[in-house]
């Protein structure tokens, strides 16, 4: 059996920059043949950060489910993913997927909008923000941004099954300097770090490094952070990640409203990435109500994928 791909670069309109993301699409007919084992297969053979297999819905229906795999594992959520799929839905003139507004993964239905002037869509993230009681020492305390002086960084889930250590770093310069994450990659999926019995006790554990640039000088209401994400290698463009360091920020200001971020990321590999994420904060400051995640999206490759 074979299916068709599409690969796009994420958060970026210029092709060969951003995330690379491949989209496999798989007809109905040929679902219950596609096991997760051959996604599995099919995953490592790419060999991106992430690849989506996104199945085609009931007739009139206006969800997608779509799945999302690393080399190593089935995600519950990424963002790059997330973004490249919902943008291949909504340009894609496979009749398959018409009137789909909405797609389903793991961590719940992600509802979506795509600007075609622009070529953005902006998808509303499930969250499940917890921050985890542990600690990790600050792998550059010396360089560390904490007014504290507290030489630990917070570990943040966005869901369950997705947590990131969010480690700030004093400058650009700073920035540059991590070869690897907090975490040795055997132990990316033991959930060591995480609470115990809390729910949020599953998944991957990645490492994200990130410089506050302060207001966006022509939009004062957006703030500006410069970012990586290194977890078995490094990420381009990781929008969980950035969902999770924004929500983390938001709550520390501890007030209601929208906050508004533009995450610059994968400047040091040659791919940026330009992800802007809007958290709301629910009234008392200490919950959020609703995570937005947006970003463009363009296509790169097309072809099958065979199958045994």
């Amino acid at each position: 059996m074979h299916f068709l791909f599409t690969t796009l670069d994420v958060f970026t309109t210029t092709r060969y920059a951003g995330n690379p993301l491949a989209v496999v699409r798989v007809p109905s007919s040929l679902r219950a043949q596609l096991t997760e084992e051959k996604k599995l297969k099919i995953a490592k053979e790419f060999n991106l950060s992430e690849i989506t297999f996104l199945h085609e819905p009931d007739n009139g229906e206006d969800t997608a489910e779509y799945d999302i795999f690393t080399t190593a594992s089935r995600m519950t959520f990424a963002g790059h993913p997330t973004i490249g799929t919902a943008i291949y839905v909504a340009t894609t003139p496979a009749k398959a997927y018409e009137g789909v507004k909405k797609l389903r993964t793991l961590a719940g239905v992600v509802p979506f909008v795509y600007d075609g002037e622009t070529r953005t869509a902006r998808v509303n993230i499930p969250h499940d923000v917890h921050i985890h009681r542990a600690r990790l020492p600050h792998p550059f305390p010396a360089l560390e941004t904490n007014p504290s002086g507290e030489a630990t960084v917070p570990l943040v889930s966005i869901v369950k099954g997705m947590a990131f250590n969010l480690v700030p770093m004093a400058n650009l310069d700073a920035l540059a300097l991590p070869a690897q994450g907090l975490l040795p990659i055997a132990k990316l999926y033991a959930g060591e770090h995480l609470d115990p019995g809390s729910g949020w006790d599953i998944g991957y554990t990645g490492t994200f490094y990130y410089v506050d640039l302060g207001s966006d000088a022509e939009h004062a209401d957006t703030r500006l952070l410069r970012t990586r994400s290194i977890g078995s290698r490094e990420d381009p463009g990781t929008g969980s990640a950035s969902g999770a360091l924004c929500c983390y920020l938001a709550l520390q200001e501890g007030k209601e409203g929208v906050r508004k971020f533009h995450l610059t990321q994968g400047v040091e590999m040659g791919r940026r990435c330009d992800i802007f994420v809007e958290v709301v904060v629910m009234e008392g400051g200490k919950e959020i109500e609703e995570l937005r995640l947006s970003g463009s999206a363009v296509e790169v490759m097309e072809g099958m994928v065979f199958v045994d």
